[in-house]
């Protein structure tokens, strides 16, 4: 167990290998940081305790050494957990380990080879990327951009633009406060509220589901190869269309039926 006295927000400056890592942004007066093995072994203990783990001025280190060959895929994956003040900023690059963000921060940028990451709030932008696994993020202030190769992205309320993008799975997104550029190969996009910007939305096999926020005035360009337009903003009852677009929304997709409606 490391142990720092810190209230004031860091940087956390994170390098992982395989296994696990919990950060928690929260009401701490002290920041602390755990590492353990998943599995007990000697060359597990050795691989811990050759972490380094540091507070740098105002960034927290916390770097797993790489290791040459196969040792870190035999099973010597490690338990990282991290405990940091409030408003931090969490960086990180890992080869093969799920990273689990709670708590609120100021900006997050992840990029890893394959494992999920879960993020929970970031008052500024988020950039996330893996090559193979889901991502999820809760809550962004600013600019949101997330990929991934193979798997399912669930991004919930972003203030700013959302640049969503996966290769096989789907794009599940609350809300978006600018522009929105979503992308899949293979997979549904459902969208719950847009308002304003530009909203590029593209699959290649899959639905798109799309609210209007109301009141908003829309310039539509929808195009399906083999599915339906199912336009309920024109639907009997619906309220009347406001005078000018602030709106402008894109949908493709090569097999699939497209739904715009009002959002709740």
């Amino acid at each position: 167990m490391y142990e720092y006295a810190r209230t004031e927000p860091v940087t956390v400056s994170l390098r992982a290998l395989s296994g696990r890592v919990d950060v928690e942004a929260g009401q701490n007066e002290t920041i602390q940081v755990e590492v353990s093995p998943i599995r007990d072994s000697s060359a597990a203990r050795d691989l811990a305790a050759e972490v380094k783990v540091a507070l740098e001025g105002d960034t927290l280190v916390v770097h797993v050494p790489e290791r040459r060959g196969s040792l870190w895929r035999r099973g010597h994956s490690l338990a990282i957990s991290i405990k940091v003040p409030e408003g931090s900023t969490l960086t990180g690059r890992s080869a093969a380990a799920r990273v689990r963000a709670a708590g609120r921060y100021a900006r997050v940028d992840l990029r890893l080879s394959s494992g999920d990451s879960e993020v929970e709030t970031v008052d500024g932008d988020a950039h996330i990327t893996t090559a193979s696994g889901h991502l999820t993020l809760r809550r962004a202030g600013g600019a949101v951009e997330l990929k991934t190769s193979s798997g399912h992205l669930r991004i919930g309320d972003v203030i700013g633009d959302v640049t969503a993008g996966t290769s096989s799975g789907d794009i599940r997104l609350g809300s978006a406060g600018a522009s929105l550029e979503a992308t899949t190969a293979s997979g549904e996009i459902e969208v719950g509220r847009l308002s304003q910007g530009q909203a590029k939305i593209r699959t290649s096999s899959g639905d798109v589901r799309v609210g209007v926020a109301p009141g908003t005035g829309v310039w539509l360009d929808l195009n399906t190869s083999s599915g339906r337009n199912v336009n309920g903003l024109a639907a009997p009852g619906a309220e009347a269309a406001p005078t000018g677009a602030t709106l402008e929304l894109k949908v493709r997709t090569a097999s699939g039926d497209i739904h715009i409606q009002r959002a709740a």
